[in-house]
Order: structure tokens, then C-alpha cells, then sequence
């Protein structure tokens, strides 16, 4: 009795201390004292790679870094004259890198995050014609409070801004499409692209409603577990695959982080966050295709998911089974690290800090060719990005990174 007493009592502190530091950062976070609450709960949520055990590739080169001690960035994109913007996770802040590697102190654009767990500032693109009109598309989790926390989001927000100078035009951010979010802390998203025909293509997570038996992600209607399209504008094309009603444009997928447009074919390949195990996906999406989840993870391969599978004309198994959690997605245009890799893809694997080159058929509808291209790369790759010369830039947890050939 006197044990379970002494227990309890030490229960009751620990909670109490627990609900006295969230109270304190949420006001140090309101009120602009430098804490981020978002990062104290992503600590408790997330866990990081093991440390690397030294960075090697197959062709001759080093591992650079560009921004050192960086909070969180996530999404990589350069603008034409080679400076690199890159958002940040829990501040909902996008920073600009100048071609010279000078680390701008002012953000490009700000917006207000609800960042608990895998939510945050994850999307990040370029209008197609930028150049004339400086549209910066950004894609974060929110909530109705006006600044960055880390309380549970109720939207997944695409916006757009004018940006001016590396500055966003005061005025200009206009809400281009407005997702459902879950409360459970993760699978949110997701990134942004343009695409080749000029609409703007969404990855949105299951919402980790897998915690509990659902069927969202089949839902062409639900808009989680999807590829999603809309035009630049946000109206909904009406060559969309379930119909002018739905920016579903693929189905059945757990998370695909990031994904990236075949520069020949314009073909879209994408990873998939499975479970672990044969459940890491690498796929072609197509329209109206339906990648399976949660009825089938990896290949379909089970009594059930074979049954699931035949019973399913659209269904389409992964082309590849890959490492753990895959992240970022970027062909090689340029052929920095050898000619022999042009529009070559390339993969970053979370778990293992590795990059997958994957090399593929003659229709650029299967697999060629297969390897791991770099290994090494410590703190958990969230995006992976070539530069408009050629070299492949990487963000961490912490850093921003590049592999420069010898």
C-alpha cells in the first residue's frame, strides 16, 4: 500500500511538471521568447536515425555543408538565378540561400504553423512561370490560432504568396485549397509540384487514421491517402479521374512525402511510407490508380490482398520495395556525377541515410536499374533537390547539405 502510494504521489508530480512546462512554452512560444513549442513536442514524438557511420558515394565526392545548425528545414526549391529556398518545419518560415551561400536573416515568407509531430510547413513550389510573376506556393498544417504552436492542426492549407526581392509582396497570400486535417500527430503530407500539364499536384497522408480501422485513403471523395490535382488557382480540373467534384487523382496511398515529375516521359514517380518491412513503396502514379492502402501494403502478396487485388482493375503494385521511409524525389538533369545517370531518379531513404539512384526502362514505366548512390548522411533526410548547376543538395533535421563531386 505504502508503495503504491509513493507511486501514485509521484504520478501526480510528474504530470503536474509535464502540464507546467507545456503552459510555460506555449507562452514563451505566444509571445515571441524564442521557444518553439512545436520542437519540444517533435522531440517526443520523432525519433532520429542512428548516427552515421561516415558519408560515401559510388562516384568520387564529398558531403558539404550549406546551412549548419538550421531549424528543421524541409522542402528544397531554387529559384532561376540559383538561390535556394527551403522551408522550416515548426516556424512555418521559408529562407533564402544565396547562390554566394549566404544565409538571408529576413524569411522570404512566414506563415502560421500548427507543427505537433510529422505536421508542419511540408510544401513547397515554384509557379511554372515564376520568373514573370513570382508565385511561391507553400502547403502547411494549421489551426485557428494567428502564430506557430504545436497544438493539434484542423487543416492542411495550400497557399500562394507574391514573392518580390525575396520578400513576400505584403497583401498577396490568397488561400488556394483548404484540406480536412486529423488531430493525431502525423502522415499529414505531403509536398507540392507542377506538373508538365501546368496543374498543381498535392501529397497528402493518411492522416494516420490507420491507428484505427478506416477506409479513407480508398475514398476518392476523402481527401487523405491521395495524390490530389488541382489547377494553379485551386478549382478542380474537370479531366480529373473521379470526376470535376474530386481533386483525386490517385488512390490508396499511406504517405507519399515527396515525389517528382520524369523529365522525359512526365511521368509521376513517388515513394510510399509503409510500416517497415516490404511495405516501403516506390511507384509509378498514374491517374485513377489505386495504390492499395490499407488493404494492401507492398506487394500484394497475401491471400487477402491478392483477392483485393484481382477484385481491383485499377489496383497497381509498387515498382520497388526500398529502405525504410522514403522521403525526397529528384531526377538528375544535369549529369554532375556522371553521364551516365542522366534522368537517372533519385530517392532519399530516412532511416538508413541513404540516397537510391534508380535508373529506369526504356518506356520509363519500370525499373532498369538500381543502387544505393550515397550512404552516410547523418540526421534524417526530409528533401533531396539538384540545383540549376547540377549538384545535389539534401536537408536534415539540422542542416542543409550537398554532395559536391571531386
Amino acid at each position: 500500500m505504502e508503495q503504491r502510494l509513493v507511486r501514485d504521489t509521484v504520478l501526480k508530480l510528474r504530470r503536474r511538471f509535464c502540464l507546467l512546462v507545456i503552459s510555460s512554452l506555449i507562452l514563451f512560444g505566444q509571445f515571441g521568447c524564442g521557444v518553439e513549442l512545436a520542437e519540444f513536442f517533435h522531440a517526443l514524438f520523432e525519433e532520429r536515425p542512428a548516427a552515421s557511420a561516415g558519408f560515401t558515394s559510388v562516384v568520387p565526392a564529398r558531403l558539404e555543408t550549406v546551412v549548419a545548425n538550421a531549424r528543421f528545414p524541409v522542402n528544397l526549391v531554387f529559384l532561376p538565378d540559383g538561390t535556394l529556398l527551403y522551408s522550416e518545419k515548426n516556424t512555418g518560415r521559408i529562407r533564402a540561400v544565396t547562390p554566394a551561400g549566404q544565409l538571408l536573416d529576413a524569411p522570404v515568407a512566414d506563415f502560421p504553423t500548427a507543427a505537433l509531430a510529422q505536421g508542419g510547413c511540408l510544401g513547397l513550389a515554384l509557379d511554372p512561370s515564376f520568373a514573370q510573376n513570382g508565385f511561391l506556393y507553400a502547403g502547411h498544417s494549421a489551426n485557428s490560432l494567428p502564430f506557430d504552436n504545436a497544438w493539434p492542426r484542423t487543416e492542411y492549407r495550400i497557399v500562394r504568396v507574391t514573392i518580390q526581392n525575396l520578400a513576400t509582396v505584403p497583401g498577396s497570400e490568397v488561400r488556394v485549397a483548404t484540406i480536412p486535417a486529423s488531430t493525431l500527430p502525423g502522415h499529414e503530407g505531403g509536398n507540392l509540384h507542377f506538373g508538365p500539364d501546368g496543374m498543381l499536384y498535392v501529397s497528402i497522408g493518411d492522416r494516420l487514421n490507420n491507428t484505427a480501422p478506416n477506409m479513407e485513403a480508398q475514398d476518392p471523395a476523402a481527401l487523405a491517402g491521395k495524390m490530389l490535382r488541382y489547377r494553379p488557382d485551386g478549382t478542380i480540373p474537370a479531366d480529373n479521374p473521379f470526376g470535376a467534384t474530386f481533386p483525386s487523382f490517385a488512390i490508396g496511398l499511406r504517405n507519399t512525402f515527396d515525389f517528382a515529375f520524369d523529365p522525359i516521359s512526365g511521368g509521376l514517380f513517388g515513394g510510399d511510407n509503409g510500416f517497415g518491412g516490404p511495405t516501403e513503396e516506390f511507384n509509378l502514379i498514374e491517374a485513377g490508380a489505386n495504390y492499395g492502402w490499407p488493404l494492401a501494403g507492398g506487394f500484394a502478396d497475401t491471400p487477402d490482398e491478392q483477392d483485393f487485388a484481382a477484385a481491383t482493375p485499377s489496383y497497381r503494385d509498387p515498382l520497388l520495395i526500398i529502405d525504410i521511409a522514403p522521403t525526397g524525389v529528384a531526377f538528375d538533369t544535369m549529369g554532375r556525377y556522371g553521364a551516365a545517370y542522366v534522368n537517372d531518379l533519385f530517392i532519399a531513404e530516412w532511416v538508413p541515410g541513404t540516397i537510391r539512384r534508380i535508373g529506369l526502362s526504356a518506356d520509363r514505366r519500370m525499373v532498369d536499374d538500381n543502387e544505393v548512390f550515397a550512404s552516410g548522411i547523418p540526421d534524417g533526410m526530409n528533401d533531396i533537390e539538384f540545383s540549376p548547376d547540377g549538384l545535389l543538395y539534401i536537408s536534415t533535421g539540422t542542416s542543409v547539405l550537398r554532395i559536391v563531386p571531386d
